[in-house]
C-alpha cells in the first residue's frame, strides 16, 4: 500500500540565503513536505520522527541559495530513507520581505533519478 507522510507548516530558524543580513543571523523558514512510500506487510515503516530529525539537523547547516538546500535533500533523502519513492518539498522564507513570503518547491521521483 502507498502511504504519504506530511510535514506541514513547520517553522524553524535557519541560516539560509545570500544577502549579507541573511548570513549574519537565522531567519524563520517554513517547511512543507509530502513523502510517498510503499509498505508491504512485514516491511519497515517510515518513521516520521526520524524524518523530522533529519530535516532539523540538516537546517543546522548554513545553506546559501534555497536551491542548494533542495539539492542537498535530493542527494541525502535516498541515502537516509531509501523507502521514499517520491516527495514534494517546499521551503518558504517568512521574513525576507514585509509584504510577501518567498518559497521554492520541488517534486522528486526516485524512479526518474
Amino acid at each position: 500500500m502507498e502511504y504519504v507522510i506530511c510535514l506541514e507548516d513547520w517553522v524553524l530558524e535557519a541560516v539560509i540565503g545570500i544577502l549579507p543580513f541573511e548570513r549574519e543571523r537565522t531567519q524563520k523558514i517554513k517547511i512543507d513536505g509530502e513523502f510517498s512510500y510503499f509498505k508491504k506487510e512485514g516491511d519497515s515503516f517510515l518513521d516520521y520522527r526520524e524524518l523530522r530529525r533529519f530535516f532539523k539537523e540538516a537546517f543546522l547547516r548554513e545553506f546559501g541559495l534555497l536551491e542548494e538546500a533542495l539539492e542537498y535533500f535530493k542527494s541525502e533523502i535516498p541515502k537516509q530513507f531509501p523507502q521514499i519513492q517520491s516527495y514534494t518539498l517546499k521551503i518558504s522564507k517568512l521574513e525576507i520581505f514585509e509584504d510577501c513570503k518567498v518559497a521554492i518547491q520541488v517534486f522528486h521521483n526516485s524512479q526518474q533519478g
